[in-house]
């Protein structure tokens, strides 16, 4: 059956960086492994990991503005190939989205490059320009509640397990990109070019 939507994840599946997060902990110098075991072990809810790695950078920067995370964003590219993804997408009828456990500071540069109805993603708050905070929108654990209200036959593409619940709400799932293999997803493309996807889904009928 052909699609009716095609949601991918942002981070390593349609930007080359594979996690957003780690561009910006890298950019101000700090690491966040303490609060990433807590949230695995269930210790901290998403908002309170959230909450913990943006304090992390203003505890190291102090005042954070808006242009500081234009400054990472403007370096950050779509994997390679990517005009054959986006040539794909201006032809398809159906819905396209991105669902992205990452952040809209660098998730929104998908915009400069492809053709989406809607890009769900964690948000910064800013006061006055200035960074305040940051919003939990995209639980990277329950990233297939936004294919629920989208009917029809549904495509996910994404690069690891923690995109598992999206690929559980789909009725086909590709992985692109990932470090290691699943079992449960339909479609496997190694490497990171876009021109492989764009050919893949195509080919759906």
């Amino acid at each position: 059956m052909r699609p009716t939507l095609i949601a991918f994840d942002v981070d390593g599946v349609l930007l080359a960086p594979k996690s957003s997060w780690n561009t910006i902990h890298n950019y101000f110098g700090v690491k966040n492994d303490e609060s990433l075991r807590a949230f695995l072990n269930g210790e901290i809810d998403y908002q309170e990991f959230i909450d913990r790695d943006v304090n992390l950078w203003i505890d190291k920067r102090g005042k954070i503005t808006r242009e500081d995370f234009s400054v990472i964003a403007e370096k950050i590219t779509p994997n390679p190939n990517f005009e054959h993804l986006s040539s794909f997408l201006k032809t398809f009828d159906g819905e396209k989205i991105a669902v992205s456990g990452g952040i809209d500071v660098i998730v929104s540069k998908v915009k400069e490059y492809f053709e989406l109805d809607e890009v769900y993603s964690n948000r910064l708050v800013f006061r006055d320009g200035v960074l305040v905070g940051g919003k939990a929108v995209v639980n990277p654990h329950q990233k297939g509640l936004f294919l629920e209200k989208y009917k029809g036959h549904r495509v996910s593409v994404g690069d690891s397990e923690w995109d598992k619940d999206m690929f559980r709400n789909s009725d086909y799932s590709i992985l692109f990109n990932a470090d290691s293999d699943l079992e449960f997803v339909d479609c496997i493309i190694r490497g990171n070019d876009l021109r492989d996807l764009a050919n893949v889904l195509k080919d759906l009928k």
